[in-house]
């Protein structure tokens, strides 16, 4: 349950910054808009740490290089988002994205990307991508 809660703040809260990086970037520009919110969510997380005490920073060498790329990502992310934001406005893009997000998932968890058992789809599971599909559609039109 403790799981559900977050990913719920995190739906929230990723809603909310969508909202902020479209002003933002209205304002300054799209990539100023990625940059600031970047920068802010840098210093956001090493208060964080160093304010809990945490020293796990520490181990940074044993991170796999090729996930060291997550903060270029996040500047792509953002930059959709935003571009999504102005064209389609807010309902659209969320729930686009968190279409995409699934679809996402779901290949790379049947694809055994996360040292998992693969993940096996059955009807109800397909149905269910197919009715949220149809609900982006229905927001669209």
């Amino acid at each position: 349950m403790k799981g559900m809660i977050y990913a719920m703040l995190g739906g929230i809260f990723i809603t909310l910054q969508s909202t902020a990086n479209a002003a933002i970037g209205a304002r300054l520009g799209t990539w100023q808009a990625a940059a600031l919110t970047q920068g802010t969510g840098f210093a956001a997380a090493l208060l964080l740490v160093w304010l809990a005490g945490d020293r796990s920073w520490r181990k940074l060498a044993r991170v796999r290089l090729p996930f060291h790329i997550g903060g270029a990502l996040a500047a792509v992310i953002i930059f959709g988002n935003i571009t999504a934001f102005h064209l389609n406005g807010a309902a659209v893009t969320v729930s686009s994205a968190l279409i995409a997000q699934i679809i996402g998932t779901l290949a790379m968890e049947k694809a055994g990307w996360y040292g998992r058992r693969a993940l096996r789809l059955r009807t109800p599971q397909w149905a269910g991508i197919a009715l949220m599909i149809a609900g982006i559609l229905c927001l669209s039109f």
